[in-house]
């Protein structure tokens, strides 16, 4: 897999080399969309644009705060926004911590992505017994656990129908119901446990594997965007909430929403964990 350009590549290294000591960058995923930039009054000087999307795992000797955040805004500047990335950020001490599903995936993209820069004088290595393996049980575990967490909260906000209530808070639920879905979402289908967690952060690594998230949340149009905008609040944004700033209509529709990704992804994730357990039983 050839990601991008090589003049490209050296920018993107450059970027992330210029903020962070860096020890290696992966690139184990893309996704390109072209679009048509049509002009009404000269139709004949429409051109085509392409946009890539990569997924990069980044290992550093030291984490910065907001690290992940700064240097995606400062990829998709510096390339007008021809390029966007989901990084992933870990230090180089962590790989020595890891194991079942958290080894397997880093080994996964070490042994099989391509490897866009290494520092010679300390390549990074896993230290493993043989090839890593899934633990399913841990897995499904930790599914079971996200699951009982949404069921919790979203007993509270479905069948919240006081007069009263303040959808500021609600739309806190939703938003922690959202979370805790993609995040075993994540978990189920790849084997790795973010330390990012906004919203659009964690749809991007759902759309890795699955395009429910930019269905039942798009972003297109204004109405979308303000919508999102609404979810992707973090909870902490209740410190500064007023009555009435959420829109009824909004967080209605939300709801609905959120109800059928929850429900979705339930599916998803029980027909994925059944097809690994299939696998498991093969090779057992």
């Amino acid at each position: 897999m050839k990601a991008i350009e090589f003049s490209q590549q050296k920018e993107l290294e450059t970027a992330i080399k210029d903020h962070i000591k860096t020890a290696a960058i992966y690139c184990f995923g893309k996704r390109v969309t072209t679009y048509s930039s049509n002009h009404t009054i000269y139709p004949d000087k429409g051109i085509q644009k392409k946009h890539t999307h990569l997924y990069l795992l980044v290992l550093v000797e030291e984490t910065i705060e907001n690290a992940t955040n700064d240097i995606s805004d400062k990829i998709k500047t510096k390339t007008d926004g021809s390029i966007t990335v989901t990084l992933l950020i870990h230090q180089l001490g962590n790989l020595k911590k890891m194991y079942d599903d958290q080894q397997y995936f880093f080994w996964s993209i070490m042994q099989n992505s391509e490897l866009l820069f290494q520092d010679a004088y300390k390549p990074p290595y896993l230290i493993t017994n043989g090839t890593p393996k899934r633990n399913l049980k841990l897995t499904s575990l930790y599914a079971a656990n996200r699951k009982n967490n949404i069921s919790t909260i979203w007993s509270w906000v479905y069948n919240d129908d006081e007069v009263n209530s303040s959808d500021e808070v609600k739309m806190s639920g939703l938003h922690q119901i959202v979370e805790q879905t993609c995040l075993s979402l994540i978990r189920v289908f790849l084997g790795y446990t973010p330390n990012h967690f906004s919203l659009d952060y964690l749809f991007n690594l759902c759309e890795y594997f699955t395009a429910i998230s930019t269905e039942l949340f798009p972003r297109k149009t204004r109405e979308d965007q303000s919508m999102f905008k609404l979810l992707k609040q973090q909870p902490s944004a209740l410190r500064f909430s007023k009555a009435n700033d959420v829109d009824y209509l909004y967080y209605q529709l939300l709801e609905r929403r959120c109800t059928k990704f929850k429900n979705e992804a339930e599916v998803l994730i029980q027909k994925e964990l059944d097809r690994l357990k299939e696998i498991e039983n093969k090779q057992d």
